[in-house]
């Protein structure tokens, strides 16, 4: 090398071609990765947008389906109270048949008691109406009993008077003929022990006739007696 300026040597000038040679390839590679880096880096942000937008979706879905669930919560809450209050309501409807089948069987007891009850009262009506018919009857018979007892009594005077009179005042015709009486032998008094005195007809002072009626106790002993 020449002091004091002339031309560069070749090999100076070789390695600086070289150095440059270098320098561009490298420039080149590196040019080119940084190219395929902001590529990727570009991929990556329009994957980030896109992960960003399903990430929003993902929270919108994830709010939706949390107010769904919250939704299905409150329905299944109000499905179970609706659930007891038909049970409650079967319950109670089922406690109602029980007291209408009971009703009704009282009912039908009520109604077979009172039907009972109309048969035996028309039974005791028709009783009361016979026992009417005959204690009518029994009356009227009563009654023609007291009037035959009565003529029977009429008579028994009658014959105690003609046996009490005179002899020369004595009418024969005071005598009623005997009657054939309608009325039983049991309601008629029986005339027990009588006493019928008469006097001799050859004792003129002694003409009376006695006829001593029967008394209460003698009437009575002859009902017994019959």
């Amino acid at each position: 090398m020449r002091v004091g300026g002339g031309r560069c040597p070749p090999l100076l000038v070789g390695g600086l071609l070289i150095a440059c040679l270098i320098l561009i390839c490298n420039w080149w590679t590196l040019s080119s990765e940084n190219i395929e880096l902001v590529r990727q880096i570009d991929e990556l942000n329009e994957q980030l947008k896109i992960s960003a937008e399903e990430r929003d979706q993902c929270v919108t879905l994830r709010s939706k389906l949390e107010q769904k669930y919250k939704h299905m919560e409150d329905e299944v809450a109000y499905l179970h109270v609706r659930l007891e209050q038909q049970n409650d309501i079967k319950k109670k409807n089922d406690e109602l048949e029980d007291s209408i089948a009971m009703c009704k069987s009282e009912l039908e007891s009520l109604n077979t008691l009172d039907a009972t009850k109309t048969a035996t009262l028309e039974t005791l009506r028709l009783e009361k109406d016979t026992i009417n018919t005959q204690l009518d009857a029994k009356r009227k018979e009563n009654k023609k009993l007291q009037d035959e007892l009565n003529r029977v009594k009429d008579e028994m005077d009658k014959l105690k008077l003609a046996y009490n009179a005179p002899p020369n005042t004595k009418p024969s015709s005071t005598l009623t003929p005997k009657r054939k009486s309608s009325v039983p032998n049991d309601t008629l008094p029986v005339v027990k022990d009588t006493k019928i005195t008469k006097s001799d007809v050859n004792n003129p002072g002694n003409e009376a006739v006695e006829i001593t009626p029967p008394t209460k106790n003698d009437q009575q002993s002859n009902q017994v007696a019959h």
